[in-house]
């Protein structure tokens, strides 16, 4: 795996979640507080290469092999394993490794998608449009009068130009992870062995 790619990658996330961002902060559009519903549904998918930055990081902390066993103990279109829900309150959660999510995750009910005259519109979530009807319609004209928010296509073309291979395959997301995980501790294994190899010399 480039390190080059994995720097455009990450690059590419600061950029979604500062338009993310954004539009927040000038519509009001926010989730309701603690609200995993998103999180909480079993066809979320993602490529494999939007989650090798999270596979890189898990095997950094020695965690890799845990939440490999985590994955192994799920169905693969289960919840995505990394979903903490709250105990008390169904349908509320969080994320243990929110620094990390993949596009759809930071995309989700704050980007667009074209329309059939090939114009942005919001990709509301039904529980925005449950809770803050207002913030939800202001998000729609902002984006309508020209406000530059994130889109779904835009974004999916890009991590295509990325990785051709890994950023193109959709996959449930813990099957992903899994063949993240299991990517990455390939490439560290070999450069352990060649590096074995070079010492052995």
């Amino acid at each position: 795996m480039d390190a080059q790619i994995i720097h455009d990658l990450v690059a590419l996330y600061r950029e979604i979640d500062e338009k993310t961002a954004s539009l927040a902060e000038q519509t009001g559009l926010q989730c309701p507080s603690g609200c995993g519903r998103c999180c909480e549904n079993p066809e979320v998918e993602t490529t494999v290469l939007e989650v090798i930055p999270l596979a890189l990081e898990l095997w950094k902390r020695g965690e890799a092999s845990q939440w490999l066993a985590k994955i192994e103990a799920v169905e693969a279109r289960g919840a995505c394993v990394f979903y903490a829900p709250d105990p008390f309150i169904p349908e509320n959660g969080r994320c243990s490794v929110y620094q990390w999510r993949p596009s759809l995750c930071r995309l989700f009910a704050f980007a667009t998608v074209k329309n059939k005259h090939g114009e942005p519109e919001l990709a509301a979530c039904v529980r925005h449009k449950q809770t803050n009807p207002e913030a939800v319609n202001r998000a729609r004209m902002a984006i309508a009068n020209g406000l530059s928010a994130a889109n779904f296509g835009e974004i999916s073309a890009r991590l295509a130009d990325l990785d051709p291979g890994l950023g193109t395959r959709l996959l449930p997301i813990n099957q992903a992870m899994k063949e993240a995980l299991h990517r990455v501790g390939l490439i560290a294994q070999l450069l352990d062995d060649f590096g074995d190899g070079d010492r052995a010399a």
